[in-house]
């Protein structure tokens, strides 16, 4: 009986510190899923929230980013649309870099910026982000042009 009131009572405040951690930043992660943190970091980004779009990425890469590395280990190539969906870590943190990217971008924190766009570009390769007219598009793909406008952007500002 005792141990099931220690449970009890530790499962009482999860969602207590879970609130706080809310309080904290003034962010609702929601579910705290990686495609709930995707979709919230696409709403700030679209809304002209920068600065959160940028800590929901965060979020997500901290939480998911060692299973999407694990998920994109096991690939040879860009799984095909039938089973992309199975690589939903690999996706979501993916998409994450690069709106992380897009945030930086527009917050004129360039050399940031380059370095999420890097990850996707470089390490994170096989993501694949939903576009919800109906299709998967690549954000490494998507990340190669900006990279190379922010790094001229950059020697030109020298």
């Amino acid at each position: 009986m005792k141990k099931i009131v220690v449970i009890l009572t530790f499962f009482a405040f999860v969602p207590l510190s879970l609130a706080e951690e809310l309080a904290e930043d003034g962010l609702d992660y929601g579910d705290y899923t990686s495609v709930t943190l995707q979709v919230k970091s696409w709403d700030a980004l679209g809304e002209g929230k920068y600065e959160d779009a940028v800590r929901y990425t965060e979020k997500c890469t901290e939480l998911y980013e060692e299973k999407a590395r694990e998920m994109q280990a096991s690939l040879s190539a860009k799984p095909s649309s039938d089973v992309a969906h199975d690589y939903w870590a690999l996706n979501d943190v993916g998409t994450c870099y690069f709106i992380r990217g897009e945030a930086l971008m527009k917050l004129k924190k360039n050399a940031e910026a380059i370095a999420a766009f890097k990850v996707v570009r470089d390490e994170l390769y096989y993501s694949q982000a939903w576009d919800p007219k109906g299709w998967f598009w690549s954000p490494s793909d998507a990340a190669y042009p900006r990279i190379e406008m922010l790094e001229a952007k950059t020697k030109n500002d020298f």
